[in-house]
């Protein structure tokens, strides 16, 4: 068992060499700035591709000569044991920094290139040991096209829930609805990476918990109904309070119809994209109009939360 060091845990290993996880692969739902994905990985690019060309650099120093005054390069010439000896102690450098980041075909193809080096075979000459550096070269290339990364604009982050704030409808939201959590959560993630529909799907979920709250308080069971009607006696019960005997026995009744009518103000919005929803399953949504519907259901599910109810 191998003890490895990350930057955030250790890691325990079997037979696979030395493995450490890259930042993103320890937590894929936190953000990663530019700054951090640097700071993980820039050097040992550099130092990678310093040592690669260092050895390369080394084999045409080792094959050059003066032919009458002019500089003339020989790469066919035997492997010296000095070039050896700096090409494996420079690729087991190389090996350890490839898998600080996640290359481990590099890695172990750098490996498999040391072992061959260190056999000291008279058929390997200045020129094989030159285009094996370039294979591995290539490979690193390779292997690195395959690891995609998304970039979310600033002014999509504000939308993401983040460590020191993870509810983005809020505290106040998150106690009073734990079921929507997610729904809200996701409505987020997914329109910070510019995925509008989706976003707009969690949101409509995260909308029908905030209205079975606002319906039972005028007893309107929002179960094995249309939406779009709910909502309309929804806003009717809210005008007419002042009317029912069962409102108007209330000292504070003035202050609650208020308070309703306020949540309700977002109805206009919600109303339609409800409909759209709906009936329109396979419709699409623009960003813009995402951003509207998440506000509105934000700014709904605080004024329910600030109004005391909740599931």
């Amino acid at each position: 068992m191998n003890k490895v060091h990350t930057p955030d845990i250790f890691l325990e290993t079997e037979g696979r060499g030395l493995d450490i996880l890259s930042p993103w692969e320890l937590n894929s739902c936190r953000l990663l700035s530019w700054l951090e994905m640097l700071q993980f990985s820039a050097r040992n690019f550099f130092w990678c591709g310093a040592a690669l060309r260092s050895i390369k650099s080394d084999c045409y120093l080792a094959g050059a000569s003066c032919v009458n005054d002019e500089v003339a390069f020989t790469l066919l010439r035997a492997l010296d044991e000095k070039s050896r000896e700096k090409a494996s102690r420079l690729l087991g450098s190389v090996v350890e920094e490839l898998r600080k980041i996640g290359l481990s075909i590099s890695a172990e193809t750098a490996e498999e290139l040391i072992q061959e080096v260190n056999k000291r075979s008279k058929l390997h000459n200045l020129q094989w040991l030159v285009q094996r550096i370039d294979g591995l070269d290539s490979l690193v290339n390779k292997e690195l096209k395959e690891k995609l990364f998304l970039y979310i604009t600033p002014d999509r982050q504000r939308f993401l829930p983040t460590v020191g704030s993870p509810h983005p409808f809020g505290d106040e939201v998150a106690q009073a609805f734990p079921s929507a959590n997610f729904e809200i959560s996701e409505a987020g993630w997914c329109l910070a990476l510019a995925r509008a529909s989706a976003s707009v799907f969690h949101l409509m979920r995260t909308l029908e918990i905030g209205l079975t709250a606002l319906g039972s308080v005028f007893g309107i069971s929002l179960a094995n109904t249309n939406w779009e009607p709910a909502i309309r006696e929804i806003e009717s019960k809210i005008r007419e309070m002042h009317k029912d005997p069962h409102w108007r026995a209330m000292a504070d009744c003035k202050r609650k119809q208020e308070s309703y009518a306020q949540a309700a103000s977002h109805f206009g919005i919600l109303k339609d994209a409800w409909r759209n929803y709906t009936m329109h399953a396979r419709g699409s949504y623009s960003e813009d109009d995402a951003q509207m519907i998440f506000m509105s259901v934000k700014k709904f599910m605080q004024k329910l939360a600030a109004l005391g109810l909740g599931e």
